[in-house]
């Protein structure tokens, strides 16, 4: 009778044991696909994840060269640039494009990649917490820092173009349709907070590898979202972390890969946008944060389309024959003459010219031949003129229809191509004119600046101008104008406007000048200004875009609301 008691008391026990933990019994985790209870688990898993999200941003908005993406979108329609050619000669940027329900633009260049982005940033976090997640403490402490630092950025994007728009902190697991907007101020304090946490937690630029954010590139983002809370002295702050660090400096002298190059020239400017010159372990003291593009190497992406979007399509300009026949330029696209350019977009006046006569025509380094090239030697042995200066020797070339001079034919921004640089895959197989290219060389083949302490120092002068220390302000801007040997401003004609144009000297075609427009609510009125071409047909609620129509619609449960004017 004992045994049997016993035997009886042993099946309750372990019956009462499993019980207790029935929602652990019934828990479902698939061991034969990919889920997210087994796929975010070993450090490995979530550094993979991590490393998505440089992917995502490198590719949604930084590479393309479609008029409906960014980066072209950052500068079409500002004082930048005459027009995309998808857009037409004359895009209408105050009526039929920025319209709510344009879903390709208004929601598919930025609003949609940068909440998939933030989602996924959820996801990491989220489940960097979760039970089955294996990181220690230090790892999960700097994955979340990581992914928190997209998330800031993500954030800070989205306010400058949309205004007010949802805050999502947590992943989704299911269909929501009661989506609130935050207030814009709401919206940068987050953008803030995820920026501090990265701040805080990434390594120092000098630990980071060049592939990898740092606490600097963390600092400098903060820096501008606390300008635009108008949190002036945190702002000069965060900036100071970036400028003063002992590892970081502008680059002033000569340096890199084609400093010794026989056949072009240069500056320290051209220098910082030539293949192999961006990373930190090239020597580029003025690097914080690049993207890596790698030619021929499976997610290297081969590299950012910039050069097809810029430069003109010189192998395509017409050069007459005394005969009245007419042959081209160069015969094929060639790497000497800033490779296979489509000419999607030409440079407004005041970004070529005008700009720079405000600062030092003739001084500024950023404006110099190797910088900005207006004039060609004509290399086609086909050409009467062969060896002849387009404009120099007066050569007969057509600049009569819209192609001529808005595709074909207008000044070369040297830092969008890697002229001479060109990978010889792309060469073509006729090389009677040297340096011939394949129509496939349309990409510009090196990495990509995200951040430079150029623009760094031209934050905090920003911050400074907030305060009303004009003085200061120009000691900062002057830093920067100093290395390109242009005149020094004197504080008293220092304004914002004045900054806007130093950051176009500066990072054309490289910041997102579209987002810095519209975070200052200055897009409208210096398009008109600047760039009347495209401004006039702009009306004063276009300083934001409009919350896309779609995302309205879907959101039944709450109103989203929309931006005023549209």
């Amino acid at each position: 009778m004992k045994t049997n008691i016993n035997y009886y008391l042993i099946i309750l026990l372990l019956t009462v044991g499993v019980s207790c933990d029935e929602d652990s019994f019934l828990e479902e985790i698939p061991k034969d696909f990919l889920s997210p209870e087994i796929a975010y688990v070993t450090q490995n898993d979530f550094d993979a994840a991590v490393l998505n999200l440089y992917a995502q941003t490198r590719n949604e908005f930084f590479t393309s060269d479609s008029e409906n993406n960014f980066p072209s979108l950052a500068w079409d329609g500002t004082d930048m640039v005459y027009a995309h050619k998808n857009f037409g000669v004359r895009p209408d940027w105050g009526g039929s494009l920025l319209l709510p329900t344009n879903t390709d633009l208004v929601y598919g260049s930025m609003w949609k990649p940068a909440y998939q982005i933030i989602y996924d940033v959820n996801v990491i976090i989220g489940r960097s917490e979760a039970p089955q997640s294996q990181l220690t403490e230090e790892q999960k402490s700097k994955v979340q820092a990581e992914a928190a630092f997209f998330r800031g950025y993500m954030y800070k994007m989205l306010a400058n173009l949309y205004g007010d728009v949802p805050i999502v902190l947590e992943e989704v697991t299911s269909p929501r349709r009661d989506f609130v907007r935050s207030s814009r101020e709401e919206v940068y304090q987050q953008s803030a907070a995820d920026l501090l946490l990265a701040a805080e937690e990434l390594p120092n630029i000098d630990e980071a590898e060049d592939s990898r954010i740092n606490k600097l590139a963390a600092y400098h983002l903060l820096s501008e979202v606390y300008i635009s809370l108008g949190r002036w002295q945190e702002a000069v702050d965060a900036a100071s972390r970036v400028i003063d660090h002992p590892g970081t400096a502008l680059m002033t002298e000569r340096f890199g890969s084609m400093v010794d190059h026989p056949q072009f020239g240069g500056d320290v400017y051209w220098d910082l946008f030539r293949q192999g010159n961006q990373n930190r372990s090239s020597g580029n003291t003025e690097a914080i944060w690049v993207l890596q593009f790698e030619f021929n190497v499976p997610g290297g992406n081969d590299g950012f389309q910039l050069e097809r979007t810029v430069v003109p399509r010189l192998w395509q300009a017409k050069i007459y024959n005394d005969d009245g026949s007419v042959h081209p330029l160069i015969p094929y696209p060639n790497t000497n003459y800033y490779g296979r350019g489509s000419g999607f977009m030409s440079p407004s006046r005041y970004l070529y010219d005008n700009v720079w006569r405000k600062s030092g025509y003739d001084q500024d380094i950023r404006n110099s031949e190797f910088n900005i090239v207006r004039d060609f030697i004509v290399n086609n042995p086909s050409s009467d003129h062969n060896g002849k200066w387009v404009f120099k020797d007066n050569v007969p070339i057509a600049l009569e229809t819209v192609n001529d001079t808005t595709r074909n034919f207008f000044p070369v921004f040297a830092k969008a191509s890697v002229v001479g640089q060109h990978p010889t895959e792309l060469y073509h197989n006729d090389q009677t004119v040297p340096g011939s290219l394949t129509n496939a060389a349309q990409r510009t083949f090196r990495d990509r600046y995200v951040i430079r302490l150029a623009e760094t120092y031209l934050l905090r002068a920003e911050a400074y101008l907030g305060m009303n220390n004009q003085q200061l302000a120009a000691q900062d801007i002057n830093t920067v104008r100093r290395r390109a040997s242009a005149p020094e401003v004197n504080p008293a004609d220092l304004d914002l406007d004045y900054l806007l144009d130093e950051r176009l000297r500066e990072l054309h075609f490289e910041s997102l000048r579209l987002l810095t427009l519209t975070r200052l609510g200055k897009l409208v009125e210096r398009a008109k200004n600047y760039n009347p071409w495209v401004g006039e047909l702009y009306q004063d609620h276009n300083n934001l875009w409009p919350i896309p129509f779609n995302e309205i619609e879907k959101n039944i449960e709450s109103d989203l609301g929309q931006n005023p004017g549209y």
